[in-house]
């Protein structure tokens, strides 16, 4: 299709239709357009830059077409083009695309034979991507610059023309085993440090080697800065520079100005596009710190093997990073109760300990599991060596590594190699360096020869309490029979006279109601007796002292912390009021919340472990305080409540029935009152005591020692 130029009525451009085929072979973009912008013709050049073709372009106006816009704006520029009949700058347009261009034009104004504008002849050029390039460029400069400058390495750009000569002539003399004539040849390789020159170095360098400045060190060579030691490394850089490998980088050392040496990393690379050119980038980073570290970690790691081996605790180094792959997927899982759901997946136990390894062992653990070797013990999982008995410790332990707690330690029991069993305290040392590293520290200390001497001493103890209570038993049997032998020797005196005096024609009535009298008395005497050898049996009228109830609750607990570490019961307390007190025996009273706890402890070992809690709360209830123990076991049969406090009442097969009836008997001796109740989950018993309200000794009452009484209470 032939290009036709548009032309306003009256204007002649006798020159234009001869130029439109010159025009198109033009490789800048050429806009021909009328004083009020209409487009009158477009070379090729134009339609390719801006996306739109003749046909779309003629006759619009050129600004609205490609969006033209100027930072003055259009009519200054349009202005500055009338008053010189031409303008040259830059301004921005859009394509067809949408694409934002910075176009730089070059604008001519024509005019017709008269001196009036006719129309304005525009060439242009894009220079968006000329902007960009210019722009790579200086940011790959900036770049490089502040690399070279600002990293916290020495680098050096070295010419190293010289030394390419010198290894040309080696060439020409016939050398070809290269490697041999470099290691060799000291005068040869002497020669080619001191032709290696220093073209520039960044700060770094400066204060790495001690120079003065950059220009101290530009133009000069680096003989001094390769010692003898390290020359074998320049030499292997020789070398690869003939073979082309692109870079070496190795550890050595360098030496400083002042000829102190140091550690380096040392790394020459010939950047692509440099071959040829005869110069190299080299690289040095000071690595006498890592040396330094390097060293002391060494010495470190010697002296934590001798002490790993030399201490009498047997140690273990647990390999748990399967372990912990095993935590973490039950935690995507959603298990926060790890107890009940190994309780309801028991295989995941056995998972568990096939999954912890022994890693290392020390001296002493060798000889504690009678191993002949450590070999005996590596690369074993810890299930052989947990018996039944402390598979209740192991999974406190992985409760403890599950819930990340700081530390654990138990004593417990496992097996030797042999099969023998031991008792030992274990301790878990979870530090989370160690936890990083998938590892755990186990400490073991075998306490056998202890704990079978608490149990010797403990049946001694049970033994003597029996003889004891024997003793006791033949001394108040002996006490009881001394003492009613004589009115039992006087009843039966008194009642063989009666009855002889019955047996006579005549019966004295007097006489007989006088010997009646006499055996009530005798017998009212025995009686007394028998009462008062009880109540000293029983300790009646004991002495009592004011105690906080809260104090006197946390003593009595510290009797069965073991009781709840071996049933796996977790133990909640809260204390409503602790400022209340009583007046109370205080072992009494420890008696009694003794035998609750324990009886609850012993009854949760029906349930899982999930649900034994042993709650133990504190409240005031008016003018008496109350103490509860509460279990979470499967509570008392709603057909013994009523028969609980009797006497030799029991349901235990090896029970006696005393328990809770001697402490009814003392709470109620203490004026207060014994309860016991089902709370749908679980057991509830209360102690109901009189509440004692204490003041204060006045500020001037001062005690025995010299203090103020501040701290004693009266009732």
């Amino acid at each position: 299709m032939p290009v036709e130029v548009m032309v306003p009525a009256k204007m002649r451009l006798p020159n234009v239709r001869a130029l439109i085929s010159a025009l198109d072979t033009v490789p800048d973009a050429v806009v021909i357009f009328g004083t009020d912008g209409a487009i009158l013709f477009v070379n090729k050049s134009a339609q390719s830059l801006y996306g739109h073709p003749v046909d779309a372009a003629q006759g619009r106006s050129v600004d609205e077409l490609l969006a033209t816009r100027h930072p003055h704006g259009l009519a200054t520029i349009r202005s500055l083009l009338l008053d010189a009949g031409e303008w040259s700058g830059e301004f921005f347009r859009r394509s067809s695309a949408g694409a934002e261009l910075k176009i730089g034009v070059d604008w001519t104004l024509e005019r017709d034979e008269q001196g009036a504008p006719s129309f304005v002849v525009e060439r242009s050029r894009d220079l968006t991507r000329v902007d960009e390039i210019a722009e790579q460029v200086r940011i790959a400069s900036h770049r490089y610059e502040n690399i070279f400058q600002a990293m916290a390495a020495s680098f050096w750009e070295l010419d190293f023309s010289g030394v390419r000569r010198m290894i040309g002539e080696l060439m020409q003399a016939g050398v070809t085993d290269f490697a041999h004539h470099f290691h060799n040849d000291e005068a040869w390789l002497e020669a080619a440090l001191r032709n290696t020159i220093v073209l520039d170095v960044n700060e770094k360098t400066v204060e790495m080697f001690g120079a003065e400045s950059r220009e101290a060190m530009i133009g000069g060579n680096i003989e001094a800065a390769w010692p003898r030691q390290s020359r074998h490394l320049f030499a292997d850089a020789l070398l690869y520079a003939i073979r082309r490998e692109p870079r070496l980088s190795a550890e050595t050392i360098l030496t400083r100005i002042d000829g102190t040496p140091f550690n380096a990393l040392f790394t020459v690379c010939w950047p692509p596009g440099h071959e040829g050119k005869g110069s190299v980038l080299v690289g040095a980073i000071d690595i006498s710190d890592r040396k330094r570290s390097e060293a002391e970690l060494i010495a470190s790691e010697a002296r934590y093997r001798e002490l790993f081996q030399a201490m009498s605790m047997g140690l273990l180094h647990l390999d748990t990073r399967r372990l912990w792959q095993i935590f973490n997927r039950l935690k995507q899982e959603g298990v926060t109760d790890l107890r009940a759901h190994l309780e309801a997946n028991p295989h995941l136990l056995q998972e568990a300990m096939e999954a912890t390894v022994v890693a290392e062992v020390n001296a002493a653990a060798v000889a504690l599991y009678r191993a002949t070797s450590a070999g005996d013990l590596v690369g074993k999982t810890v299930k052989g060596l947990w018996s039944s008995k402390g598979m209740r410790t192991f999974i406190r332990a992985l409760e403890s590594g599950y819930y990340l707690l700081p530390g654990f330690e138990e004593e417990t029991e496992q097996v030797r190699l042999d099969g023998t069993t031991m008792a030992v305290h274990v301790s878990f040392n979870p530090s989370p360096a160690l936890r990083a590293e998938g590892r755990l520290l186990v400490g073991l200390i075998d306490i056998s020869e202890r704990v079978a001497a608490e149990a010797a001493l403990a049946e001694l103890k049970e033994t003597f309490a029996h003889h004891t209570r024997l003793a006791l038993l033949g001394e108040m049997t002996a006490s009881i029979s001394h003492e009613i032998n004589q009115p039992l020797s006087a009843i039966m005196t008194y009642g063989a006279a009666g009855r002889r005096m019955l047996e006579r024609t005549v019966v004295d009535k007097e006489k007989l109601v006088v010997i009646h009298d006499n055996i009530i008395a005798d017998a009212r005497r025995a009686a007394d007796v028998i009462a008062r050898t009880r109540n000293m049996a029983t300790g009646k009228e004991a002495d009592k002292a004011v105690m906080q109830v809260a104090a006197l609750v946390e003593d009595s607990l510290r009797f069965v912390e073991h009781e709840l570490k071996a049933n796996s019961v977790r133990l909640e307390k809260a204390f409503a009021d602790d400022g209340a007190t009583v007046a109370v025996d205080p072992v009494q009273l420890q008696q009694v919340l003794v035998n609750l706890s324990v009886n609850a402890i012993q009854e949760m070992q029906k349930v899982p472990h999930a649900r034994r809690v042993l709650m133990v709360r504190t409240r005031v209830e008016g003018e008496h305080v109350a103490i509860e123990v509460e279990d979470r076991g499967l509570g008392v049969p709603a057909e013994n409540l009523p028969r609980l406090f009797d006497t030799f009442f029991t349901t235990k097969t090896t029970g006696l029935g005393m328990g809770l009836a001697i402490c009814k008997q003392i709470v109620e001796a203490h004026g207060g009152k014994l309860t016991a109740d089902n709370t749908g989950s679980g057991a509830l018993f209360k102690a109901l005591l009189p509440r004692v309200q204490v003041r204060p000794l006045p500020e001037h009452v001062v005690s025995g020692d010299g203090t103020r009484g501040a701290g004693n209470f009266r009732m």
